[in-house]
C-alpha cells in the first residue's frame, strides 16, 4: 500500500543535495560577499542543476559548500515536485543536509507529505513526525502519520516505525513498525498477510514468506491457520528457464480438526494436491525462419476440491467442479504442415476410485494445411491424421487411429457474385483393443465413411442513403455417399460419422448507420432433414440483436421445433444502457426429450449518481424450482483520493463429504479500500449454511 508514497520520498532526495558539486547561481534583491561567504536576502532565487530554490535569504560559503536557505524556503523540481521548509542547510561537498519543518507534494500524484524534521547522512536519510496525505491539506479524509522513518539509498531499505492509518480523525490501521525494499528489485521477506473471519472455519489467517535468491526464480510458502477448522502450509515454486518461458509448481497440505470433520461429515480429513504449470511459445524453433512451436503444460492431483478452494482468495478462484483436468500439449507449425502431441487426465473426485476413468494420453496429430492439388486454382485438398490412445488403471487399452481427407472443388458464377464449392469427405478409423473383459463382442473396430457436400454462398452489400446493409446467404447440402463399418465400438470413443442427408439454409444481414455503427442484426437458419428422422424440418432458428432510442438493446436467439410445437430453446436480454445507468433483464430456456431442463431469469443493473458513486445489484431465479439460486449487491465509492467497494453475495462452494459431491451456500461480505495513490487492501467475512 505505501508504494506511491515510496515514490514521492525516493524522488524527494533531490532536495539532499548530492555527492557531486556543480555550479550554483544566486539571485537576490540584495546579494553581499564577505570573503568565502555569499549572503543574499529580499526574493532569494538559487538555480542549482535543474532545480529551482526560492527563500526569503539565503547564505552559501564556496570553501566549505554549505548552503543554508532561511524562511519560506520553496524547493521545486520540474513541473511534478514541489516543497516548503521553514529552514534547509545542505552540505554539497559532504553529501549532510538538515530540514525543519519541511512540506514536499508530488503534483502528478497529488500525495503530499509534512515532517517536523528531516536529515541526510551519506546513504542514510531520516524524517521525524511525519503525516502523508492526497487528500484536501486543511481537512484530509484520510492520511498516514509515522513517528520516524529510516532510508538507505545504498540498500534502497526502507524502515518505518508506529505507521497509523487513519480515515479523518479515526484511526484505522496499526503497525509497531514496517519495513520493506523501495526498488523493483525481488527480495526475500514477509508479503501481505490475508485474513478474514467464517462462520465455518472462524478466524484464518495466513502469512506469505518470500524467498528469492536468484533472478530466474523465487519460493513462496504461505502457512495459515483457520481457527475452527485447523492448520496448513502451501508453497509455490516460480521460475523462468528462458526469456520467453516460465512456470510454477504449488503444492501443499491442510489437515482439518476432528469435530470439523464430524460436524460436516467430510469425506476427507486431509486436503493434499500438487499443481505444475509451464508454457513456451519457443521450444526447438526459431520464430525468424517462419516456422513455430510451443509447449503448455498444466497438470494437477488432488485429493479433493478444498485443496484448491483453500488456497482462494477470491471467489473466482474457487473450485466449481468435481471434475479436474490436466494437459500437455506441444505444437510445431509451419505454413504447410501442423503437428502436434497432447495428453490429456481426469481425476474425478466425487469417485471412490478413478481406476475405470479412461485417460488419453498421447495423442498424435499430423495435419496438411488446404492446398492446391496438381497446381489447379480451383481443386484444393486437406489432410489429417490422428493417433490417440486411451487406457484406465485398471487396465483396459484402446487406441485409436483415425485419417480424415476433404478434396474440394471451387468456382464463381455471375463475376463473383454467386460462389460454389463441392466436397467428397473422406474418413477411416481403426480402434485396436487390449485387456478387455471376455464378455466384450470383438477386440477391433473399423469404420470407413465419404459424404458429399455442396455449399452455394453469396455475400453483398449495398448503401441505401445513409445506411449500409450487407447480407450473406449460404445452402449447404450433405448427403452420404459411402459407410462401412466392422467389429466392436467402446462407448467411451466417438468417430467422425457422416451427418445424415440435410440441407441447411441460412441468411444474416447487418444494418449499419451514418457512422458505420451496427443498429440491426438479424440470422436466420432452417435445416431439412431426408433421412432417420421422425420430422423433415429441424428446429429453426432466429437469432436478431436491434439497438433503438439510443438506450435501448433486444437481443433474442429462438429455437423453434415443429415436432414439438413449441419453443426448445431461447436465450433473450433487453438492455438499457447510458452514461449512468445500465439495466439488464436475461432469459434463458431449454426444452429436450419432452421436458423442460433449463429455464431461469437474471437481472443486474448498474447506476452512477452524480457524486460518482456505482451502485450495483444482480439476481438470478430459477423458475424450474422457483426459488432465488444467487443474488449479490454493492456499492463503489469514488473520492479524488480514496475509493471503497462494498458488497454482500450469495454463492455456492462445492465441498466433498462422505455421501459424494455437495455444495453449500456461502454468504459472502466484503469489502475494498483503495487510497490514491498508495493502493489498498481488501477483506471478507463470510456465512455459511
Amino acid at each position: 500500500m505505501l508504494r506511491a508514497l515510496l515514490s514521492l520520498f525516493c524522488t524527494a532526495l533531490f532536495l539532499f543535495g548530492a555527492a557531486e558539486e556543480k555550479n550554483i547561481q544566486i539571485l537576490a534583491a540584495s546579494v553581499e560577499r564577505n570573503g568565502s561567504v555569499v549572503e543574499a536576502s529580499g526574493d532569494v532565487v538559487v538555480y542549482y542543476d535543474d532545480k529551482i530554490l526560492q527563500a526569503e535569504k539565503a547564505r552559501y560559503d564556496t570553501n566549505t559548500s554549505i548552503l543554508e536557505l532561511f524562511g519560506k524556503v520553496e524547493m521545486m523540481e520540474g513541473f511534478e515536485l514541489a516543497s516548503f521548509s521553514e529552514y534547509v542547510k545542505l552540505d554539497l561537498k559532504n553529501d549532510k543536509n538538515r530540514f525543519s519543518d519541511i512540506f514536499m507534494a508530488d503534483l502528478h500524484s497529488s500525495l503530499w507529505m509534512r515532517g517536523e524534521s528531516a536529515r541526510k547522512r551519506m546513504d542514510r536519510v531520516k524524517l521525524s513526525k511525519a503525516f502523508v496525505s492526497s487528500c484536501d491539506v486543511i481537512c484530509p479524509d484520510w492520511h498516514l502519520e509515522f513517528s520516524s522513518l529510516d532510508f538507505n539509498t545504498t540498500t534502497k531499505w526502507l524502515n518505518i516505525w508506529n505507521p497509523v492509518l487513519y480515515m479523518k480523525e479515526t484511526p484505522l490501521l496499526y503497525f509497531p513498525y514496517l519495513g520493506f525494499s523501495t526498488d523493483r528489485e525481488r527480495r526475500s521477506g514477509l508479503l501481505r498477510p490475508y485474513f478474514g473471519i467464517s462462520s465455518r472455519d472462524g478466524f484464518f489467517y495466513t502469512q506469505p514468506i518470500y524467498y528469492a535468491p536468484d533472478p530466474q526464480w523465487d519460493l513462496e510458502i504461505d502457512p495459515q491457520i483457520r481457527v475452527a477448522r485447523g492448520k496448513g502450509v502451501f508453497a509455490t515454486l516460480r521460475f523462468v528457464d528462458t526469456p520467453h518461458s516460465r512456470g510454477k509448481i504449488t503444492t501443499g497440505y491442510f489437515l482439518d480438526t476432528e469435530s470439523f470433520v464430524e460436524e460436516y461429515n467430510l469425506r476427507n480429513r486431509s486436503h493434499y494436491g500438487m499443481q505444475a504449470n509451464y508454457e513456451s511459445p519457443q521450444v526447438f524453433v526459431n520464430p525468424a525462419d517462419g516456422n513455430h512451436d510451443g509447449l503448455y503444460v498444466d497438470i494437477t492431483y488432488l485429493k479433493d476440491p478444498d485443496y484448491k478452494n483453500l488456497q482462494a482468495y477470491t471467489t473466482s478462484e474457487l473450485v466449481n467442479s468435481s471434475q479436474v483436468q490436466s494437459r500437455i500439449n506441444y505444437y510445431f507449425n509451419t505454413p504447410s504442415y501442423f503437428t502436434g502431441i497432447y495428453a490429456k487426465y481426469f481425476i474425478d473426485t466425487s469417485l471412490q476410485s478413478n481406476k475405470n476413468t479412461v485417460q488419453s494420453i498421447p495423442v498424435i496429430q499430423l495435419h496438411r494445411y488446404q492446398n492446391k492439388l496438381l497446381g489447379w486454382d480451383f481443386l484444393h485438398y486437406s489432410a489429417d491424421y490422428r493417433v490417440s490412445s486411451f487406457f484406465t488403471a485398471a487396465g483396459k487399452h484402446m487406441q485409436l487411429q483415425e485419417i480424415n481427407a476433404p478434396l474440394i472443388i471451387y468456382t464463381n458464377f455471375f463475376d463473383g457474385y454467386l460462389n460454389l464449392s463441392v466436397s467428397e469427405n473422406l474418413y477411416y478409423s481403426y480402434i485396436g483393443y487390449q485387456n478387455l473383459p471376455a464378455s466384450a463382442p470383438g477386440n477391433y473396430y473399423t469404420f470407413f465413411r465419404n459424404y458429399h457436400k455442396i455449399d452455394i454462398y453469396t455475400d453483398l452489400a449495398r448503401r441505401f442513403d445513409d445506411r449500409f446493409h450487407t447480407l450473406q446467404m449460404r445452402l449447404t447440402y450433405n448427403r452420404p455417399s459411402f459407410s462401412n463399418e466392422k467389429g466392436y465400438i467402446d462407448p467411451s470413443i466417438s468417430v467422425l460419422r457422416s451427418p445424415n442427408e440435410n440441407m441447411v439454409m441460412s441468411a444474416i444481414n447487418y444494418l449499419y448507420d451514418s457512422n458505420g455503427k451496427e443498429f440491426f442484426y438479424y440470422r436466420l437458419s432452417q435445416p431439412v432433414l431426408y433421412e432417420k428422422s421422425d420430422h423433415k424440418y429441424g428446429d429453426i432458428e432466429h437469432e436478431f440483436r436491434i439497438k433503438f432510442l439510443e438506450n435501448y438493446e433486444l437481443y433474442s436467439d429462438l429455437f423453434y421445433s415443429y415436432y414439438l410445437g413449441a419453443l426448445s430453446g431461447a436465450t433473450s436480454h433487453i438492455k438499457y444502457s447510458k452514461p449512468g445507468y445500465d439495466i439488464m433483464l436475461t432469459h434463458f430456456y431449454k426444452f429436450t426429450q419432452n421436458e423442460r431442463t433449463s429455464d431461469f431469469y437474471t437481472i443486474s443493473g448498474t447506476y452512477r449518481s452524480e457524486s460518482g458513486n456505482d451502485w450495483s445489484a444482480k439476481v438470478s431465479y430459477d423458475n424450474l424450482d422457483q426459488k432465488i439460486r444467487r443474488w449479490e449487491t454493492g456499492v463503489h465509492f469514488f473520492r479524488h483520493c480514496w475509493d471503497l467497494n462494498l458488497g454482500i453475495k450469495d454463492e455456492k462452494r462445492p465441498i466433498l463429504t462422505s455421501a459424494g459431491a455437495q455444495s453449500i451456500d456461502n454468504l459472502v461480505l466484503y469489502f475494498q479500500i483503495n487510497l490514491v495513490p498508495l493502493g489498498g487492501f481488501e477483506q471478507r467475512f463470510e456465512q455459511e449454511f
